[in-house]
C-alpha cells in the first residue's frame, strides 16, 4: 500500500508544479515501483498456489541443468527456460535463459524476456543494497545466482543463513572479471513453502528447513547445515564427536560441487583445531581448491600459514605472493596484512597497501592508514580524501579519530597548516565523549603535559583529566603507564613533590614488567628529582 501512496504523491507533485512530464529520475523511480508491484504480485500468487512446493522442486531440477548448460549454445536451453516459466512466470532464471536462447532467433521474443529480466532485477533491488541488513530479493537461491550471472559476474560459492528480519537468506560470493570478490545477500522468499518439507511446518525453524534442503542435495544448504553442526556441537556434550563428524561430512559432500565455501570452511575448522593435531597437507589442499575456484580469502588464509611456517620453515616468498595475488583482486585483508608485513623493510610499498585497504575496507582500515601517516617514523602530509575520512569520523564523535584529527592540526599535516586552536578543541572533545576511557585520556593528557608546543601545552587540564580518570577507573589506577602520565602532568605544572610520589608508585608497580619499561620510568623519576619536566614533540 505504501508504494501506491508514494506513486500517487509523485503524480500529484507533478500536477501541482505544472510540469508537462516527469524528469528522468522520477520516471526511473516510477518504473521501479511499478516493477516492484508486478513481480511482488506474481510471486505472492505463485507462493499461494496449492502445488507451489512441487513446482519449486521441479524448478530446482531445471535450474541445475541450466547451470551446466548456460555457458553453451545448447538448444536444450529453450525447453528448460520454457519449463521454468511454465512453473512460475516471474522466474528470473527462466527469462534469463530464454533471452539468451532467442537472442539470435527471434528479436521480439528476446526483447520480451529482456524486459522481464529488467523488471525482476528492479524488484530484487528496490530499496535494498545486498547487505545482510538489506538483502536483495529472490524467490529461490537459483534466482539469486541468476541475478549475479546477469550482471556479468560469476558465482563461486553460496550458502544459506538468516538474520533477525529475514528467516532465510542466501550468502553468495560473486566474482568479477577482475577477480575481485563481492559478498551479496538475498532474501529467499520461498522459505514458507520450503517449510512444508519439515515434519512440523508450523513450528519449523530456518535450520530445520536448511536440513531438509541439504537432504534434497541443495549444495548451499549442505554448506550451511555442516557449519551449523560444527558451531553448535558443544551444546550437546554427549554426542559432540558424532555431531562434529556429521558436520564435516556435510561439508565434504558439499565440496564435490564447484562451491568455494565448503573446502574453505573445512580448512578453517581444521586450523582452529590445530592443538589437537592437523594434517597441514590436507589443509593446504582444501585452501588450494577454494583458490582454484576464485576465492581470494583462501589465498589470504593460505598465505598466512606459509608465513607462519607450518608446512616447513617459514616460506615468506610464497606467503607474500599469495597475499599479493589477493591484494591485486582488491581483497582488503590481503592489503592490510601486506601493509603490516612490509612496513619495516619497504614502508612506501606498505603504505600503498594500507591506503588500498582504507579505500576498500571499514573504519578500522582507514584509522590504521591515517595513524601511520600521522605518527613517526612515516609522518607525511594527508590527502584531502584521508583528511575527510578522519574529519567525518571525528564529527560523529569517534574518539580515535578526534585524537588523530587533533594531531593532524597540531603538526600541520593537512595543507601544511598548523592550527593549534583546532588541535586543542579536538583533544578536549575526545575526552569529553568518555572521560573514563583510560587509553584515550592517557594519550591526550600525555600530549597536553609534555608537548613542546607552548600554545598547546596545558598541564592544568592534563591534571584534571588524569585525576578524574584515576578516581573513576580502578584498572587505569593500577597501570604504570597511566601513573607515569599522571606524574608527568604534575611535573609540567611544577608540582614535583606530587610527581615524584606518583612516579615512585609507577616504578614500584612496574617491578614485574619488562626491564625497558622500568628503565624509562626510572629515567622520568630522576628528571623529577632534578626538578625537570618532560618535553617532547606531539607523537
Amino acid at each position: 500500500m505504501h508504494l501506491k501512496i508514494r506513486l500517487l504523491a509523485l503524480l500529484l507533485a507533478t500536477f501541482i508544479t505544472g510540469c508537462a512530464s516527469l524528469s528522468p529520475p522520477d520516471l526511473e523511480l516510477l518504473t521501479q515501483i511499478d516493477d516492484f508491484d508486478i513481480v511482488q504480485q506474481r510471486q505472492d500468487e505463485f507462493l499461494a498456489l496449492p502445488d507451489a512446493l512441487s513446482r519449486l522442486k521441479d524448478m530446482r531440477t531445471y535450474a541445475e541443468e541450466v547451470a551446466v548448460l548456460y555457458g553453451t549454445e545448447s538448444l536444450r536451453l529453450g525447453p528448460l527456460g520454457s519449463a521454468l516459466i511454465a512453473k512460475h512466470d516471474a522466474s528470473l532464471n527462466g527469462h534469463l535463459v530464454l533471452r539468451k536462447f532467442y537472442k539470435s532467433l527471434d528479436e521480439d521474443a528476446a526483447e520480451f524476456h529482456s524486459n522481464w529480466v529488467e523488471r525482476i532485477k528492479n524488484y530484487a533491488s528496490y530499496g535494498r543494497t545486498g547487505s545482510l541488513a538489506k538483502p536483495l530479493r529472490a524467490l529461490t537461491i537459483e534466482d539469486a545466482h541468476a541475478f549475479i550471472i546477469e550482471r556479468g559476474d560469476s558465482v563461486i560459492g553460496s550458502m544459506y543463513g538468516e538474520n533477525d528480519e529475514y528467516p532465510l537468506v542466501a550468502y553468495v560470493l560473486a566474482r568479477k572479471t577482475t577477480g575481485e570478490i563481492e559478498k551479496v545477500y538475498f532474501e529467499i522468499r520461498s522459505f514458507e513453502r520450503w517449510r512444508e518439507l519439515t515434519p512440523d511446518p508450523g513450528n519449523a525453524q530456518p535450520v530445520d528447513v536448511i536440513r531438509e534442503l541439504a537432504q534434497m542435495q541443495d549444495n548451499s544448504a549442505q554448506v550451511a547445515y555442516g557449519i551449523y553442526l560444527l558451531e553448535n556441537a558443544d551444546t550437546n556434550p554427549e554426542q559432540h564427536d558424532q555431531i562434529i563428524a556429521t558436520g564435516r561430512n556435510w561439508l565434504r559432500t558439499a565440496s564435490n560441487a564447484p562451491n568455494a565455501l565448503p573446502p574453505y570452511f573445512l580448512a578453517n575448522y581444521e586450523v582452529s583445531q590445530r592443538d589437537q593435531g592437523v594434517s597441514w597437507d590436507r589443509v593446504k589442499t582444501r585452501y588450494e581448491r577454494a583458490i582454484q575456484l576464485g576465492y581470494t580469502d583462501a589465498e589470504v588464509s593460505l598465505g598466512r600459514l606459509y608465513l607462519q611456517g607450518v608446512f616447513s620453515a617459514p616460506e615468506r616468498r610464497t606467503g607474500l605472493e599469495l597475499l599479493e595475488s589477493a591484494a591485486r583482486k582488491n581483497n582488503v585483508d590481503a592489503a592490510s596484512a601486506l601493509g603490516a608485513l612490509l612496513m619495516s623493510q619497504a614502508p612506501d610499498e606498505a603504505i600503498a597497501y594500507l591506503k588500498q585497504a582504507a579505500e576498500l575496507g571499514e573504519v578500522r582500515h582507514r584509522l590504521t592508514y591515517v595513524r601511520v601517516l600521522v605518527h613517526p617514523p612515516h609522518e607525511r602530509q594527508l590527502s584531502t580524501t584521508a583528511f575527510d575520512w578522519i574529519a567525518q569520523l571525528a564529527d560523529s564523535e569517534h574518539q580515535d579519530a578526534m585524537v588523530l584529527l587533533a594531531a593532524i592540526h597540531a603538526k600541520g599535516l593537512f595543507n601544511e597548516k598548523v592550527n593549534i586552536r583546532q588541535a586543542r578543541r579536538w583533544y578536549r572533545r575526545s575526552v569529553e565523549v568518555e572521560p573514563t576511557d583510560g587509553q584515550n585520556v592517557n594519550e591526550v593528557a600525555w600530549v597536553l603535559a609534555t608537548t613542546h608546543l607552548k600554545r598547546l601545552r596545558n598541564p592544568t587540564l592534563a591534571i584534571k583529566y588524569m585525576d578524574k580518570l584515576m578516581s573513576n577507573n580502578a584498572q587505569a589506577r593500577s597501570w604504570p603507564a597511566y601513573i607515569d602520565t599522571w606524574a608527568a602532568a604534575y611535573a609540567a605544572a611544577g608540582d614535583f613533590r606530587r610527581a615524584i610520589e606518583l612516579q615512585e608508585e609507577a616504578v614500584a608497580i612496574a617491578v614485574e614488567t619488562e626491564s625497558e619499561v622500568k628503565q624509562l620510568l626510572e629515567l622520568h623519576l630522576r628528571n623529577y628529582r632534578d626538578r625537570k619536566a618532560l618535553t617532547e614533540k606531539v607523537p
